[in-house]
């Protein structure tokens, strides 16, 4: 026997383990989907604070690297007790304060210069 939606939510509203019954349906659906990697953990609160496994996993580099750099002031971070904590945007930002600026990027800069202050070159005979 199946239902029309306006008559499973009038069925719910006299019976509330129907109710009930379809929201454990959607607790399985997204506990099955998290054990498959299909939906990401949601953040608590919108933090975005991962602890150092998480952080060795964004970076790509092994645990005792991640320690050195903590230890030496090189890499974001914050400690609480004896355990180090990440916040995963400042170690997105950090990542991308070490990028090597391209020959492309460059020679964008060069003309955006010469566009801007004009070339060096012109009315100068010394050149």
């Amino acid at each position: 026997m199946l239902l029309s939606l306006r008559e499973t939510s009038f069925y719910a509203m006299e019976n509330p383990f129907v109710l009930l019954d379809q929201r454990l349906d959607r607790i399985e659906t997204l506990v099955m989907e998290m054990k498959n990697g299909t939906v990401e953990k949601p953040a608590p609160d919108g933090y975005d604070i991962i602890d150092i496994d998480e952080a060795t996993q964004l970076l790509g580099i092994a645990k005792p690297t991640v320690y050195g750099k903590t230890s030496r002031g090189e890499i974001p971070h914050m400690k609480r007790g004896k355990r180090l904590y990440f916040s995963k945007k400042e170690l997105l930002e950090w990542l991308k304060s070490g990028r090597r600026r391209t020959r492309a990027d460059i020679e964008e800069e060069a003309k955006a210069y010469i566009l801007r202050k004009g070339s060096p070159f012109r009315g100068n005979p010394s050149y």
